[in-house]
């Protein structure tokens, strides 16, 4: 342990420290004693050991969160790594308490020894007893021999774990390594915006090239971490991501990382700046913020940003929030042959109204089950006869095989 020479000082640095962490009279009064018991503690027993880490972990719950090595150091002059083995006695041998004060282990080896398991400290105690004395290098081998015992038994791998604890096992991975790696992509996103930014002239392709494929990772990365699957409502044989709840947070962070993957979503050059400014960088630190409640952007007017998809997504993908039409169109991309021709009824300020004939088909009739596909190959139909179905639905009559004027 390391004391301050000149103990005049002290007092001095204390009244620095306590006015620079505003803390209160009572409690500086309660942190004076500690010190006094701290500073004239000079030979240890293994009794005094135990003291000393009960008095610092006293000072702990007296001071600021984070500054109680900062307060042992300035005010009674020990080392930061001290405070923490002195704690470390205290917190993991207070169990062994009276068998090593029995025992009379020395300070040094107390430290040393509060960093080893239960096992461990059990196995030293016993030797201890034995020899009468415990060493340092004891307790340095004891904890090296289990080291080695457990590098030595074979590892089990987790992905090899069955029941609930192995899935409840692979989930915490994926959980854990997962948002590590979706946060690293949205912040390498925000680093090279952030690069782009201070430039007088942001090069929009130059941009993009570096976090086009990083989004559309991070993307998928999101659906992976927050989704569930579900069967394509409209096609029951397609599983695919249960979108996120429309309107939410986290469903316009996948949307606007779903803009960032094509650069033909991205805003032309003049208005590209202020959609970074304004729209991603916020959005992107709203979700890599290590706050408890961060604040959406424009929060605080009730404005959220909007941010408008492109209708190109895979007939087997969730369709993006914001994307509007017909099941058919928004899996092909091209509007309805009945959007269309309200689009055109509307540009003479007419409203069209069209009856679309029902088909005789049920859902379930045109799209088998997963069990029916792979328990049967399905029918081909031919072209006479896809033609001739669609004629009957739509009411087509037939020609006739005798020429009108045949009965002339």
């Amino acid at each position: 342990m390391t004391k301050t020479a000149n103990a005049s000082a002290l007092p001095s640095a204390a009244r620095t420290f306590y006015e620079a962490n505003a803390v209160a009279e009572d409690i500086k009064s309660q942190l004076e004693e500690t010190a006094m018991f701290l500073i004239s503690v000079s030979r240890r027993s293994t009794e005094e050991t135990f003291k000393l880490g009960e008095h610092l972990e006293r000072a702990a719950g007296l001071l600021p969160e984070g500054t109680l090595e900062k307060w042992a150091v300035e005010r009674c002059g020990y080392t930061a790594r001290h405070v923490r083995t002195q704690r470390a006695v205290f917190r993991n041998l207070a169990r062994y308490k009276d068998i090593l004060v029995e025992l009379a282990v020395g300070p040094t080896v107390l430290g040393k020894l509060s960093a080893a398991e239960p096992e461990q400290i059990e196995q030293a105690i016993g030797l201890a007893a034995q020899n009468g004395k415990l060493r340092v290098q004891d307790v340095a081998a004891i904890m090296a021999d289990s080291k080695n015992e457990a590098e030595a038994r074979p590892q089990i791998d987790p992905y090899d774990v069955g029941g609930l604890d192995g899935l409840k096992a692979i989930i915490a991975i994926k959980v854990r390594d997962g948002i590590k790696t979706f946060i690293g992509h949205l912040e390498e996103i925000r680093a090279h915006i952030d690069e782009a930014l201070p430039k007088k002239n942001i090069v929009k392709k130059s941009l993009a090239d570096k976090t086009h494929l990083t989004a559309r990772l991070a993307r998928r990365e999101l659906e992976s971490l927050a989704q569930f699957v579900m069967p394509n409502p409209h096609c029951t044989s397609v599983v695919w991501n249960s979108p996120l709840p429309p309107k939410t947070r986290w469903s316009e962070v996948g949307d606007l990382l779903y803009k960032m993957g094509s650069i033909e979503s991205w805003p032309e050059k003049e208005k590209l700046r202020t959609w970074l400014e304004t729209e991603v960088v916020p959005v992107l630190e709203w979700a890599t913020s290590k706050n408890t409640a961060p604040i959406w952007p424009g929060a605080e007017t009730g404005e959220a940003p909007s941010v408008n998809i492109r209708a190109e997504v895979d007939a087997d993908q969730p369709v993006p929030a914001g994307v509007r039409g017909s099941p058919a169109s928004v899996a092909t991309g091209v509007p309805s042959v009945e959007e269309r021709l309200e689009t055109i009824a509307a540009a003479f300020g007419a409203t069209a109204t069209i009856e679309v004939p029902k088909s005789k088909l049920a859902l379930e009739d045109d799209v088998p089950s997963v069990a029916q596909a792979l328990s049967k190959p399905g029918k081909r139909l031919t072209r006479a006869e896809i033609v001739g179905r669609i004629k009957s639905e739509s009411g087509i009559a037939k020609k006739s095989a005798t020429p009108p004027n045949a009965a002339a």
